[in-house]
Protein backbone atom coordinates (compact mmCIF):
# COMPACT_ATOMS: atom_id res chain seq x y z
CA UNK A 1 0.00 0.00 0.00
CA UNK A 2 2.83 2.67 0.74
CA UNK A 3 4.64 1.59 -2.48
CA UNK A 4 1.28 2.17 -4.58
CA UNK A 5 1.48 5.67 -2.32
CA UNK A 6 4.85 6.28 -3.42
CA UNK A 7 4.60 5.81 -6.87
CA UNK A 8 1.56 8.33 -6.71
CA UNK A 9 2.83 11.16 -5.02
CA UNK A 10 5.84 10.64 -7.78
CA UNK A 11 4.15 10.39 -10.57
CA UNK A 12 2.07 13.80 -9.42
CA UNK A 13 5.38 15.30 -8.99
CA UNK A 14 6.44 14.75 -12.14
CA UNK A 15 3.11 15.89 -13.72
CA UNK A 16 3.96 19.24 -11.59
CA UNK A 17 7.14 19.79 -12.99
CA UNK A 18 5.82 18.95 -16.64
CA UNK A 19 3.46 21.59 -16.02
CA UNK A 20 5.91 24.40 -14.71
CA UNK A 21 7.84 23.29 -18.25
CA UNK A 22 5.11 24.62 -19.78
CA UNK A 23 6.04 28.18 -18.04
CA UNK A 24 9.76 28.00 -17.39
CA UNK A 25 12.30 28.72 -19.75
CA UNK A 26 14.84 26.24 -20.20
CA UNK A 27 17.51 28.30 -18.63
CA UNK A 28 15.01 28.68 -15.43
CA UNK A 29 14.90 24.88 -15.32
CA UNK A 30 18.53 24.02 -15.67
CA UNK A 31 19.54 22.07 -12.48
CA UNK A 32 16.27 21.16 -11.33
CA UNK A 33 15.89 17.33 -10.53
CA UNK A 34 13.97 15.00 -12.25
CA UNK A 35 11.85 12.12 -10.98
CA UNK A 36 13.37 8.48 -11.01
CA UNK A 37 10.45 7.07 -11.68
CA UNK A 38 7.42 8.54 -14.19
CA UNK A 39 5.39 5.62 -14.14
CA UNK A 40 1.94 7.19 -15.28
CA UNK A 41 2.97 10.39 -16.30
CA UNK A 42 2.66 11.86 -19.81
CA UNK A 43 6.09 12.10 -21.44
CA UNK A 44 4.68 14.90 -24.16
CA UNK A 45 4.46 17.25 -21.06
CA UNK A 46 8.24 17.99 -20.81
CA UNK A 47 9.33 16.58 -23.99
CA UNK A 48 7.04 18.32 -26.45
CA UNK A 49 9.94 18.77 -28.32
CA UNK A 50 10.32 15.37 -29.28
CA UNK A 51 7.08 14.63 -30.21
CA UNK A 52 5.50 17.45 -32.25
CA UNK A 53 5.45 19.13 -34.77
CA UNK A 54 7.75 17.07 -37.52
CA UNK A 55 6.73 16.38 -40.48
CA UNK A 56 7.83 12.93 -40.93
CA UNK A 57 7.23 12.09 -36.90
CA UNK A 58 8.02 8.60 -35.59
CA UNK A 59 4.56 7.08 -34.57
CA UNK A 60 5.86 6.03 -30.93
CA UNK A 61 6.73 9.71 -29.96
CA UNK A 62 3.32 11.64 -31.85
CA UNK A 63 1.36 8.79 -30.49
CA UNK A 64 2.95 9.19 -26.96
CA UNK A 65 3.91 5.27 -26.98
CA UNK A 66 6.97 6.27 -25.28
CA UNK A 67 7.36 3.05 -23.30
CA UNK A 68 7.54 1.10 -26.66
CA UNK A 69 11.39 2.18 -26.32
CA UNK A 70 11.90 3.72 -22.97
CA UNK A 71 11.98 2.67 -19.36
CA UNK A 72 9.29 4.64 -17.07
CA UNK A 73 12.10 4.18 -14.15
CA UNK A 74 15.64 2.96 -13.99
CA UNK A 75 18.32 2.73 -11.88
CA UNK A 76 20.22 5.94 -14.06
CA UNK A 77 16.69 7.61 -13.82
CA UNK A 78 13.75 7.27 -15.96
CA UNK A 79 14.05 7.36 -19.65
CA UNK A 80 16.39 4.11 -20.27
CA UNK A 81 15.91 2.17 -23.34
CA UNK A 82 13.80 -1.20 -23.15
CA UNK A 83 16.36 -2.78 -25.53
CA UNK A 84 20.10 -2.77 -26.20
CA UNK A 85 21.33 -1.96 -29.97
CA UNK A 86 19.11 -3.56 -32.83
CA UNK A 87 17.16 -5.62 -30.62
CA UNK A 88 15.17 -2.27 -29.67
CA UNK A 89 14.28 -1.50 -33.40
CA UNK A 90 13.82 -4.98 -34.59
CA UNK A 91 10.53 -5.44 -31.74
CA UNK A 92 8.62 -3.01 -34.14
CA UNK A 93 10.62 -3.21 -37.39
CA UNK A 94 11.09 -7.32 -37.60
CA UNK A 95 10.90 -7.34 -41.32
CA UNK A 96 14.31 -5.07 -41.39
CA UNK A 97 16.38 -8.08 -39.40
CA UNK A 98 18.79 -8.92 -42.01
CA UNK A 99 19.08 -4.84 -42.61
CA UNK A 100 22.10 -4.72 -40.64
CA UNK A 101 25.15 -2.66 -41.66
CA UNK A 102 26.08 -0.76 -37.82
CA UNK A 103 25.89 -1.89 -34.45
CA UNK A 104 22.43 0.38 -33.76
CA UNK A 105 19.52 1.50 -36.59
CA UNK A 106 20.39 5.21 -34.83
CA UNK A 107 24.51 5.49 -34.95
CA UNK A 108 26.64 5.82 -37.66
CA UNK A 109 24.83 8.31 -39.43
CA UNK A 110 21.77 6.30 -40.12
CA UNK A 111 18.40 6.53 -38.70
CA UNK A 112 19.67 9.13 -35.76
CA UNK A 113 16.79 10.89 -35.89
CA UNK A 114 14.53 8.63 -34.04
CA UNK A 115 11.72 10.85 -32.80
CA UNK A 116 11.09 12.42 -36.24
CA UNK A 117 12.55 14.79 -38.90
CA UNK A 118 11.21 17.52 -40.38
CA UNK A 119 13.67 16.59 -43.92
CA UNK A 120 13.52 13.27 -44.29
CA UNK A 121 10.96 10.28 -44.00
CA UNK A 122 13.04 7.70 -42.59
CA UNK A 123 15.01 10.14 -39.92
CA UNK A 124 18.38 10.28 -41.59
CA UNK A 125 19.82 13.31 -40.90
CA UNK A 126 22.59 12.84 -43.23
CA UNK A 127 21.08 13.24 -46.13
CA UNK A 128 20.62 16.95 -45.43
CA UNK A 129 24.34 16.86 -45.16
CA UNK A 130 26.14 19.20 -48.08
CA UNK A 131 27.92 16.77 -50.31
CA UNK A 132 31.27 17.72 -50.01
CA UNK A 133 32.91 15.65 -53.69
CA UNK A 134 33.14 12.42 -55.12
CA UNK A 135 36.85 11.68 -53.89
CA UNK A 136 36.55 13.81 -50.40
CA UNK A 137 33.49 11.78 -49.29
CA UNK A 138 35.82 8.96 -48.69
CA UNK A 139 38.89 10.45 -47.52
CA UNK A 140 40.21 8.66 -44.03
CA UNK A 141 37.92 6.01 -44.67
CA UNK A 142 38.78 2.42 -44.23
CA UNK A 143 37.40 -0.67 -46.23
CA UNK A 144 34.55 -2.36 -45.39
CA UNK A 145 34.08 -5.22 -47.95
CA UNK A 146 31.59 -6.04 -50.38
CA UNK A 147 29.89 -8.29 -48.23
CA UNK A 148 29.01 -5.22 -45.78
CA UNK A 149 27.80 -2.99 -48.95
CA UNK A 150 25.35 -5.86 -50.37
CA UNK A 151 24.01 -5.92 -46.70
CA UNK A 152 21.86 -2.88 -48.21
CA UNK A 153 22.73 -2.88 -51.44
CA UNK A 154 21.70 -6.25 -52.86
CA UNK A 155 18.81 -5.08 -54.37
CA UNK A 156 20.79 -2.74 -56.87
CA UNK A 157 23.06 -5.48 -57.41
CA UNK A 158 20.82 -8.41 -58.13
CA UNK A 159 23.11 -9.33 -61.01
CA UNK A 160 26.46 -8.31 -59.21
CA UNK A 161 27.77 -11.66 -58.71
CA UNK A 162 27.75 -12.29 -62.42
CA UNK A 163 29.35 -9.01 -63.71
CA UNK A 164 33.39 -9.06 -64.08
CA UNK A 165 33.30 -6.22 -61.85
CA UNK A 166 32.60 -9.24 -59.03
CA UNK A 167 35.61 -11.06 -60.03
CA UNK A 168 37.93 -8.86 -57.73
CA UNK A 169 35.32 -9.32 -54.92
CA UNK A 170 37.56 -11.07 -52.34
CA UNK A 171 40.64 -11.69 -54.24
CA UNK A 172 43.55 -11.00 -51.77
CA UNK A 173 46.15 -10.48 -54.64
CA UNK A 174 44.59 -7.57 -55.12
CA UNK A 175 45.12 -4.44 -52.77
CA UNK A 176 41.39 -3.39 -50.95
CA UNK A 177 40.94 -0.22 -52.73
CA UNK A 178 40.91 -2.49 -56.26
CA UNK A 179 37.98 -5.34 -54.75
CA UNK A 180 34.34 -4.85 -55.18
CA UNK A 181 32.13 -2.34 -54.83
CA UNK A 182 34.72 -0.18 -52.92
CA UNK A 183 37.07 -0.52 -56.01
CA UNK A 184 34.67 2.43 -57.78
CA UNK A 185 32.83 3.90 -54.65
CA UNK A 186 35.78 4.50 -52.62
CA UNK A 187 36.25 3.25 -48.66
CA UNK A 188 32.82 2.36 -47.23
CA UNK A 189 33.86 3.57 -43.64
CA UNK A 190 32.23 7.18 -43.76
CA UNK A 191 29.01 5.85 -45.15
CA UNK A 192 26.79 3.42 -43.37
CA UNK A 193 23.61 5.22 -44.54
CA UNK A 194 25.32 8.85 -45.06
CA UNK A 195 24.78 9.83 -48.55
CA UNK A 196 28.00 12.34 -48.14
CA UNK A 197 30.20 9.45 -46.69
CA UNK A 198 30.72 7.29 -50.36
CA UNK A 199 31.68 8.27 -53.80
CA UNK A 200 28.11 8.51 -55.35
CA UNK A 201 28.85 8.33 -59.18
CA UNK A 202 25.18 10.49 -59.46
CA UNK A 203 27.38 13.44 -57.79
CA UNK A 204 30.45 12.98 -59.75
CA UNK A 205 31.68 15.06 -62.47
CA UNK A 206 32.57 13.68 -65.91
CA UNK A 207 36.38 13.31 -65.23
CA UNK A 208 35.71 12.08 -61.60
CA UNK A 209 34.02 9.07 -63.30
CA UNK A 210 36.59 8.54 -65.75
CA UNK A 211 39.10 8.43 -63.38
CA UNK A 212 37.40 5.75 -61.40
CA UNK A 213 37.26 3.18 -64.70
CA UNK A 214 40.39 4.23 -65.79
CA UNK A 215 42.21 3.03 -62.59
CA UNK A 216 41.63 -0.76 -64.01
CA UNK A 217 40.62 -0.14 -68.11
CA UNK A 218 43.55 2.42 -68.99
CA UNK A 219 45.38 -0.09 -70.86
CA UNK A 220 42.26 -0.94 -73.04
CA UNK A 221 42.11 2.04 -75.01
CA UNK A 222 44.75 4.54 -76.76
CA UNK A 223 44.49 7.87 -74.27
CA UNK A 224 45.26 10.68 -76.85
CA UNK A 225 42.86 9.37 -78.45
CA UNK A 226 40.07 8.89 -75.76
CA UNK A 227 41.20 12.31 -74.34
CA UNK A 228 40.62 13.80 -77.85
CA UNK A 229 37.80 12.21 -78.47
CA UNK A 230 34.13 13.90 -79.11
CA UNK A 231 32.55 12.25 -76.20
CA UNK A 232 34.74 13.06 -74.02
CA UNK A 233 34.56 16.77 -75.02
CA UNK A 234 30.95 16.66 -75.02
CA UNK A 235 31.26 15.25 -71.37
CA UNK A 236 30.03 11.78 -72.30
CA UNK A 237 30.82 9.50 -68.93
CA UNK A 238 31.65 5.89 -68.97
CA UNK A 239 28.51 5.55 -66.80
CA UNK A 240 26.20 6.82 -69.50
CA UNK A 241 26.85 4.01 -71.86
CA UNK A 242 28.44 1.08 -69.69
CA UNK A 243 26.42 -0.16 -66.15
CA UNK A 244 29.68 -1.35 -63.77
CA UNK A 245 26.35 -3.22 -61.28
CA UNK A 246 24.96 -5.91 -64.26
CA UNK A 247 26.45 -8.18 -67.04
CA UNK A 248 23.80 -7.73 -69.25
CA UNK A 249 26.44 -8.27 -72.27
CA UNK A 250 30.14 -8.60 -72.64
CA UNK A 251 30.91 -4.61 -72.82
CA UNK A 252 28.46 -4.66 -69.71
CA UNK A 253 26.40 -1.98 -71.73
CA UNK A 254 23.35 -0.39 -70.67
CA UNK A 255 21.27 -1.37 -73.76
CA UNK A 256 22.09 -2.96 -77.07
CA UNK A 257 25.06 -1.55 -78.51
CA UNK A 258 23.43 -0.07 -81.57
CA UNK A 259 20.98 1.22 -79.17
CA UNK A 260 23.27 2.77 -77.09
CA UNK A 261 24.20 5.38 -79.84
CA UNK A 262 21.25 5.77 -81.03
CA UNK A 263 19.88 6.99 -77.56
CA UNK A 264 21.56 9.90 -78.21
CA UNK A 265 22.51 10.57 -82.56
CA UNK A 266 18.56 10.00 -83.04
CA UNK A 267 18.72 11.30 -86.11
CA UNK A 268 20.99 8.40 -87.39
CA UNK A 269 18.04 6.00 -86.52
CA UNK A 270 16.24 8.18 -89.05
CA UNK A 271 19.12 7.23 -91.43
CA UNK A 272 19.03 3.61 -91.16
CA UNK A 273 15.19 3.68 -91.66
CA UNK A 274 15.25 5.05 -95.52
CA UNK A 275 15.22 3.76 -98.63
CA UNK A 276 18.65 2.35 -98.90
CA UNK A 277 20.64 2.32 -95.64
CA UNK A 278 23.53 0.15 -93.96
CA UNK A 279 21.33 -3.35 -92.66
CA UNK A 280 21.50 -2.47 -88.43
CA UNK A 281 19.38 -4.38 -86.37
CA UNK A 282 19.24 -2.88 -82.54
CA UNK A 283 18.12 -6.17 -80.88
CA UNK A 284 20.81 -8.60 -82.37
CA UNK A 285 23.95 -7.68 -83.73
CA UNK A 286 24.75 -11.00 -85.52
CA UNK A 287 21.61 -10.03 -87.86
CA UNK A 288 23.01 -6.42 -89.01
CA UNK A 289 25.96 -4.27 -88.55
CA UNK A 290 27.05 -2.67 -85.41
CA UNK A 291 27.73 1.28 -85.14
CA UNK A 292 31.14 -0.27 -83.84
CA UNK A 293 32.02 -2.12 -86.90
CA UNK A 294 33.39 1.29 -88.23
CA UNK A 295 32.93 3.96 -85.08
CA UNK A 296 35.30 3.51 -81.97
CA UNK A 297 33.22 5.30 -79.01
CA UNK A 298 36.47 5.75 -76.93
CA UNK A 299 38.45 7.92 -80.17
CA UNK A 300 40.15 7.71 -82.95
CA UNK A 301 43.09 9.50 -84.86
CA UNK A 302 40.25 9.65 -87.60
CA UNK A 303 37.50 11.72 -88.15
CA UNK A 304 34.22 11.04 -86.63
CA UNK A 305 36.09 8.46 -84.56
CA UNK A 306 36.03 5.97 -87.40
CA UNK A 307 38.05 3.04 -87.04
CA UNK A 308 39.92 3.18 -90.37
CA UNK A 309 40.43 6.48 -92.21
CA UNK A 310 37.18 6.21 -94.53
CA UNK A 311 38.20 4.82 -97.70
CA UNK A 312 39.87 1.67 -96.18
CA UNK A 313 37.03 1.31 -93.73
CA UNK A 314 34.13 0.81 -97.21
CA UNK A 315 36.56 -0.95 -98.88
CA UNK A 316 37.22 -3.38 -95.90
CA UNK A 317 33.54 -4.65 -96.84
CA UNK A 318 33.50 -3.44 -100.28
CA UNK A 319 36.85 -5.15 -102.17
CA UNK A 320 35.77 -5.34 -104.85
CA UNK A 321 35.63 -1.63 -105.45
CA UNK A 322 38.79 -1.19 -104.10
CA UNK A 323 40.86 -1.51 -107.28
CA UNK A 324 43.21 -0.62 -107.96
CA UNK A 325 42.12 -0.10 -111.65
CA UNK A 326 44.36 1.29 -114.72
CA UNK A 327 41.34 3.49 -115.29
CA UNK A 328 40.86 4.94 -111.76
CA UNK A 329 37.14 7.18 -111.28
CA UNK A 330 38.89 10.66 -109.55
CA UNK A 331 36.35 10.67 -107.57
CA UNK A 332 36.64 7.60 -105.75
CA UNK A 333 40.26 8.03 -104.95
CA UNK A 334 40.48 10.21 -101.69
CA UNK A 335 43.60 11.60 -102.67
CA UNK A 336 41.72 13.60 -106.02
CA UNK A 337 38.38 13.85 -104.88
CA UNK A 338 36.17 13.14 -101.90
CA UNK A 339 36.45 9.40 -102.28
CA UNK A 340 33.47 7.59 -100.92
CA UNK A 341 31.51 10.27 -100.29
CA UNK A 342 31.42 11.85 -103.50
CA UNK A 343 28.31 9.82 -104.96
CA UNK A 344 27.35 7.81 -101.30
CA UNK A 345 26.50 8.31 -97.70
CA UNK A 346 27.34 6.79 -94.86
CA UNK A 347 24.04 5.63 -92.94
CA UNK A 348 20.99 5.68 -95.63
CA UNK A 349 19.50 7.90 -98.33
CA UNK A 350 16.49 8.10 -99.63
CA UNK A 351 17.81 7.27 -103.10
CA UNK A 352 19.07 3.86 -104.50
CA UNK A 353 22.56 2.43 -103.46
CA UNK A 354 23.39 5.09 -100.45
CA UNK A 355 23.94 7.79 -103.23
CA UNK A 356 23.50 11.70 -102.09
CA UNK A 357 21.85 12.51 -104.83
CA UNK A 358 19.28 10.26 -107.47
CA UNK A 359 19.65 9.85 -111.11
CA UNK A 360 22.26 11.58 -112.89
CA UNK A 361 22.24 14.26 -110.67
CA UNK A 362 24.56 12.05 -108.94
CA UNK A 363 27.25 12.46 -111.73
CA UNK A 364 26.20 15.86 -112.85
CA UNK A 365 27.55 17.33 -109.68
CA UNK A 366 30.82 17.11 -110.76
CA UNK A 367 30.23 16.81 -115.07
CA UNK A 368 28.30 19.71 -115.26
CA UNK A 369 29.41 19.86 -119.20
CA UNK A 370 27.31 16.53 -119.59
CA UNK A 371 23.88 18.07 -118.32
CA UNK A 372 22.33 18.54 -122.10
CA UNK A 373 23.80 16.47 -124.32
CA UNK A 374 24.45 13.07 -122.53
CA UNK A 375 20.58 12.34 -121.01
CA UNK A 376 19.28 9.10 -122.71
CA UNK A 377 19.59 7.21 -120.60
CA UNK A 378 17.52 6.80 -117.23
CA UNK A 379 21.00 7.06 -115.29
CA UNK A 380 24.43 7.34 -116.72
CA UNK A 381 25.71 3.36 -115.58
CA UNK A 382 22.74 2.28 -117.26
CA UNK A 383 22.19 0.76 -120.59
CA UNK A 384 25.05 -0.45 -121.03
CA UNK A 385 26.99 3.30 -120.98
CA UNK A 386 29.70 4.11 -117.82
CA UNK A 387 28.21 0.65 -115.45
CA UNK A 388 32.01 0.56 -114.57
CA UNK A 389 32.21 3.81 -112.69
CA UNK A 390 34.62 2.87 -109.92
CA UNK A 391 37.43 2.28 -112.51
CA UNK A 392 37.79 -0.14 -115.24
CA UNK A 393 40.76 -2.00 -116.40
CA UNK A 394 39.38 -2.01 -120.17
CA UNK A 395 38.15 1.30 -120.79
CA UNK A 396 38.80 5.21 -120.04
CA UNK A 397 35.28 5.99 -119.58
CA UNK A 398 34.08 3.17 -118.16
CA UNK A 399 32.38 1.68 -120.43
CA UNK A 400 31.67 -2.29 -120.23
Amino acid sequence: MLGKLNRTIAAAVAICIALLAYQLSAAQLEGMEAPTDVTGADCRMCHTDFALNFEYPHPPALNAECTSCHKTTGEKGHGGLVAEGRDLCLACHEDKKDHNPAATCFSAGCHSDIHGSDKDKFFIASRTEEYPGFFQSTEGASFVGSSVCLACHDDKCTWWGQSIHSAGDYDEHKAPELQGCESCHGPGGNHYGRLAGIGRFEEAYTDEIDQVCLKCHRDEMYMPDYEDSTHVKAHISCTDCHTPHDLTNKANLKLSPNEVCFSCHKTKRVDFKRLSAHLVDTTDARTGMLCTDCHSPHGSANGAMLNQPLEELCMSCHVDKAGPFIYPHAGTDATLGRGCTTCHTHHGSSSPNLLTINGRGVCLQCHTEMATNHGGGATCWTAGCHSQHHGSNTNYFFIN
